[in-house]
C-alpha cells in the first residue's frame, strides 16, 4: 500500500485555470495558486506575477474555486490596477459588479454599459446592479441554465450565477422561485452561510418558515 502512495498523489485531481486579463488575454507570467480545499471542497487562490506587475484576482468573485466535473479549466479574471483596458471589457466589468452584488469590495473599479450586451450573464448583471431585478430574471436565469448545461460543470460559474438569479428573483416578489435558485447555490456550497440565509429568508417570505430549518 505504502509503494502505491506516490502514484495515488499523482493520479489526484487538480484545479486547471483559464486565465484573462483586461484585454481578454492570457497574461504573461501570471499563475494562480491553490490553498487547501474547505470542508465543500472549495479552494481559497491568490495570485502571483514573475514579473513587476500586481495583478489582481477579481473572478471567481471571492477568490474561490472547486474542481469541475470534466477536463475544462476555472475561468480566472486578473486586471492591473488602473488598467483603463478592462471598462471596455464587458466580462471584466461584469465580474467587477457581480462581486459587489455578492458582497465583495475590490480595490478596483471599472465602470461600463452591460445592459446592451447580447451575453445573458453580463446582461442580467448590469441590470440587477441597475436596481432593474424583474428585467434582469430572465438573463440571469438563462445564463444559469447555460451553465448547468455545460459538459464540463463549473461551481465556481454556477454558484454566483445561482445567488445572482436568486437575489433577482427575490427581489422582485418571487419568492418561491428564489427560494429554488439559493438551492442550487447551496448545493454547490452545502456549509455556505450566506446561501442558508437567503434561501430561508426567500422561504419564510413565500409563507414557508418550516421548510427553512
Amino acid at each position: 500500500m505504502n509503494k502505491l502512495w506516490p502514484f495515488l498523489l499523482l493520479a489526484a485531481p487538480t484545479l486547471h485555470f483559464d486565465i484573462s486579463d483586461a484585454r481578454g488575454k492570457k497574461p504573461p507570467g501570471v499563475t494562480i495558486e491553490a490553498a487547501h480545499p474547505d470542508e465543500d471542497g472549495w479552494y481559497q487562490l491568490s495570485v502571483a506575477s514573475k514579473g513587476k506587475s500586481e495583478p489582481i484576482l477579481i473572478w471567481p468573485f471571492d477568490g474561490k474555486a472547486k474542481l469541475p466535473d470534466g477536463p475544462e479549466g476555472v475561468p480566472v479574471i486578473v486586471v492591473e490596477k488602473g488598467d483603463t483596458r478592462a471598462a471596455s471589457n464587458p466580462r471584466v466589468v461584469a465580474a467587477l459588479k457581480a462581486g459587489e452584488l455578492l458582497g465583495v469590495k475590490r480595490d478596483v473599479r471599472f465602470d461600463g454599459n452591460l445592459i446592451s450586451s447580447e451575453d445573458p450573464w453580463v446582461k442580467g448583471v448590469g441590470l440587477l446592479a441597475a436596481n432593474r431585478p424583474a428585467e434582469a430574471m430572465e438573463p440571469l436565469g438563462r445564463a444559469l441554465r447555460e451553465r448547468e448545461r455545460q459538459l464540463t460543470r463549473v461551481p465556481s460559474e454556477i454558484y454566483p450565477a445561482a445567488m445572482l438569479y436568486g437575489k433577482a428573483l427575490f427581489a422582485a416578489g418571487k419568492f418561491d422561485d428564489a427560494a429554488v435558485a439559493f438551492l442550487k447555490a447551496l448545493n454547490q456550497r452545502p456549509s455556505d452561510p450566506v446561501a442558508r440565509k437567503a434561501r430561508a429568508e426567500a422561504l419564510i417570505k413565500a409563507g414557508k418558515p418550516e421548510a427553512a430549518n
